[in-house]
């Protein structure tokens, strides 16, 4: 039921901070109209002299969302600290978010307290006063380091410039997974084919390839339904070369160890569902060398691999908490 507007009661200014809350949960406007319902009167004022902040973050499972309820004096310090948990929506924060900052603002100022008589024998140090500094609530690192832990699991189609002659293409599988609090891993397989090289005269080249690899990846987030990582790691590549039309027929098998660095970015379009693509430059320690020979016995180059080479990528791909 309503209270009785109260001239006395304090108004508040609110500030709402939606954190990383994916996607994006901004309900300010229903709790200043719940909590004016509420009280009976309009609780929050542009110049007020108290200042209520609610910070959102998703709760320890990933599903559920978590608000904290900061109460701040005309002095700037912190009064009141409440946290209320609602459902995977945003909307199921509104029933109980209006009744703790109705409560917080219904209250009566503090009087304040009468300084304490001097006493003939020091006192120890109360261990409660380091407790009110701990609770002073630091949205970025809270939100930051309450964020959960996800994967990514893609798949798409990747071409190289430079590991193979262009064009080739072939199938791009890729799993990401970011441990809460910790650097994301990368695993990843790429096999290239449709690489042919005509040789003057008659007879071709053709090239295949399979790629492994791992990387550990420093910058790995989610924000905004927007996915972003850098990486850096190792991979190993199966590199064959093979005659066609050529007399005698020739085969080559080699193998190559390449460091790497790349960066992907996705778009979350619904549910859990993004779109990306991805840009890796490969540095290979081995640049494997393919010649022939012509009608007279002179070697040519056909194909030399490059270091660095470019790999490139289009995906599709399912987030996973």
């Amino acid at each position: 039921m309503p209270v009785p507007a109260v001239d006395a009661l304090p108004a508040a200014v609110l500030i709402w901070d939606g954190g990383q809350v994916t996607p994006a949960c901004e309900r300010s406007v229903e709790l200043e109209r719940n909590v004016a319902a509420y009280l009976g009167r309009e609780a929050f004022e542009p110049n007020a002299p108290l200042t209520i902040r609610v910070s959102l973050q998703r709760g320890q499972d990933g599903r559920t969302i978590v608000a904290d309820v900061s109460k701040i004096g005309e002095d700037g310090k912190i009064v009141g600290i409440r946290s209320v948990s609602g459902g995977p929506t945003c909307e199921t924060l509104d029933d109980p978010l209006t009744l703790v900052v109705a409560l917080m603002l219904d209250a009566p100022p503090e009087e304040p307290q009468p300084a304490a008589a001097p006493t003939p024998e020091p006192s120890a140090p109360p261990e409660a006063l380091p407790e009110a500094i701990s609770r002073d609530p630091d949205p970025t690192v809270d939100d930051r380091d309450s964020a959960p832990g996800f994967a990514v699991i893609s798949a798409g189609i990747g071409s190289s410039i430079g590991l193979l002659p262009f064009p080739n293409y072939g199938p791009r599988l890729q799993v990401d997974l970011k441990p809460h609090r910790f650097w994301g891993l990368s695993l990843s397989g790429l096999a290239l084919v449709g690489s042919h090289t005509e040789l003057p005269g008659s007879g071709a080249l053709d090239f295949r390839l399979i790629q492994l690899g791992g990387a550990l990846c420093p910058l790995d987030t989610i924000r905004d339904r927007n996915w972003f990582a850098v990486c850096g790691g190792l991979e190993i590549a199966w590199l064959e070369a093979e005659g066609s039309g050529l007399s005698p027929h020739r085969r080559k098998t080699d193998w190559m160890l390449s460091p790497s660095l790349h960066a992907q970015a996705a778009r979350e379009l619904g549910g859990a569902v993004l779109v990306g693509g991805s840009l890796g430059v490969s540095f290979p320690m081995s640049r494997n060398r393919y010649v022939y020979r012509d009608s007279t016995g002179s070697s040519h180059l056909a194909f030399e691999v490059a270091s660095p080479a470019l790999v490139l990528g289009v995906f599709a791909a399912l987030r996973l908490h």
